[in-house]
């Protein structure tokens, strides 16, 4: 008798599933499955196209390594799939090595196998990365998946991954042969936009496309109702409804850094890769900054959340590599602790140069302690091997003209001021933080976003260490002068 192989999944993940259009996305909130509906689509694809060859896009190698498969091949799991075993010489599929002699091959066979999961009967996913843009481009390939697609800019998807669905109709009549699907969470920002044109494709051609929203809720059964009713007592209403209940953000309209843009501005080619024979792996590094050169940083204090970002300057571009925070720590200040997490994520930095910016306020001191915030910080930085030097002088700049400065260095008109660069992983955060900053009347910033009980990260204080390093680096360019004295400037 055949074995049948029961699998639990919710409404949503079940309509998902069971739909027949070619084009289908779902965009759903936190914990709502869609990594595990990946797996599932998957298998549905191995039972019914053997020797396909589809692609699973990521941002990032390690967004699709650490943060999709993982999820997916529980999925497989539960549908009865292991992974192959050379001792024994059982399983149903191998990750990133040439797959075993008994296995089928595809159609059209991958030509290195380091980014490749390949099943027993043929079926194949390569795995392409959009920080390798020739991972993947020129391909073809029977069918696609796009992890956290809100991440990617439209025309990658249209005009590079789109195109590589295409042949072998003579091969496959299977109504999932040349399906394009993808997931990702309501987009924090604008740019990510364009995964509800899938929505109103859907309602023009719903025989074509499938559009499916999905909040945590859909799969309590899976979360437990004790999570959810944690996550509402934690956040804000505005992060409850974007995160967990996938409420729609409205981009904001009174920004205090309205020449940011993200396509100009974000980086995400940032990974370098090299494979490693010994476990069929590739191991990352960041080829956005150097380790032979100084680093700068740029801090934020408050009682309850301590940030700073990391950053560097080329020739011809100041670069944000990193954002850093902390919310506690024991038998220590959150200061001391978030200097000693900087010198533990950069102990193989081989320049051991750093400059500190930040707010003024970090001159003051705490209340028993004779010694300023820089003063712990520079302290504890020599402690671990490296040599600090202060930067924070002078009085804070005057809000409107803070605002002109740094939008005039965001809209590179000219030529000879210095282009600015985030990391897009590691500083999502602080893009995050820039487009959610409202401006006053008054040239001010709102800060109203730091006494809501949300996410600090999300917050106005990133964008705050991205203004004390800017604006005190450049603002000489524009004829200012800062000083302790005062401030003295010409437009």
């Amino acid at each position: 008798m055949k074995k049948v192989s029961r699998v639990y999944v919710n409404d949503k993940q079940r309509r998902f599933l069971s739909a027949r259009q070619k084009r289908r996305g779902f965009v759903g909130g936190r914990g709502s499955g869609k990594s595990t509906v990946y797996g599932h689509r998957t298998y549905l694809n191995y039972n019914a196209l053997a020797r396909a060859k589809f692609f699973l896009a990521g941002l990032t190698y390690n967004q699709a390594y650490t943060k999709t498969l993982p999820s997916a091949m529980d999925a497989w799991h539960a549908c009865g799939l292991r992974e192959f075993d050379k001792k024994t010489g059982l399983g149903h599929y191998v990750v990133c090595q040439r797959p075993p002699a008994h296995f089928m091959k595809p159609y059209q066979a991958p030509r290195k196998y380091e980014n490749a999961i390949t099943f027993i009967n043929g079926y194949t996913i390569e795995v392409l990365s959009m920080d390798r843009p020739d991972s993947g481009r020129g391909g073809n390939y029977d069918g696609g998946d796009v992890d956290e697609s809100a991440l990617f800019k439209r025309e990658v998807i249209f005009k590079v991954l789109r195109p590589m669905i295409r042949g072998n109709i003579y091969r496959f009549t299977h109504y999932l042969h040349q399906s394009f699907c993808d997931y990702t969470s309501v987009p924090w920002l604008p740019s990510g936009q364009w995964v509800f044109e899938t929505e109103e494709n859907a309602k023009s051609h719903p025989e074509d496309y499938f559009f499916l929203e999905s909040t945590a809720y859909d799969n309590v059964a899976v979360l437990g109702a004790g999570y959810l009713a944690g996550l509402k007592q934690e956040m804000s209403s505005i992060e409850f409804d974007v995160e967990v209940m996938n409420k729609r953000l409205k981009k904001l309209p009174n920004s205090f850094y309205p020449a940011f843009n993200e396509d100009r501005h974000l980086k995400f080619d940032t990974y370098s890769y090299q494979y490693d024979e010994e476990t069929g792996i590739w191991v990352m590094g960041n080829n956005f900054y150097k380790p032979s050169a100084p680093l700068e940083t740029s801090w934020d204090f408050n009682a309850a959340f301590t940030s700073m970002i990391v950053c560097q300057e080329t020739s011809s571009e100041f670069r944000c590599v990193d954002a850093l925070w902390k919310k506690q720590a024991e038998d220590k200040s959150l200061v001391i602790a978030l200097t000693e997490q900087f010198c533990e994520d950069y102990a193989g930095h081989q320049c051991k140069e750093v400059l500190i910016y930040g707010d003024r306020n970090g001159n003051n001191k705490s209340a028993g302690d004779n010694k300023t915030f820089y003063d712990h910080i520079q302290e504890t930085l020599r402690a671990n091997g490296w040599e600090p030097t202060l930067m924070v002088e002078g009085l804070d700049p005057d809000h409107r003209l803070k605002h002109i400065l740094i939008n005039e260095l965001l809209a590179e008109t000219n030529s000879r001021l210095p282009k600015i660069r985030l990391h897009q992983d590691k500083c999502k955060f602080l893009a995050i933080s820039i487009q959610n900053s409202p401006i006053l009347p008054d040239w001010k910033k709102c800060k109203k976003s730091e006494g809501l009980l949300m996410e600090q990260e999300r917050a106005t204080h990133l964008a705050d260490c991205f203004d004390n390093i800017v604006y005190r680096k450049y603002a000489h360019m524009f004829g200012v002068q800062t000083s302790l004295a005062g401030l003295v400037y010409t437009i």
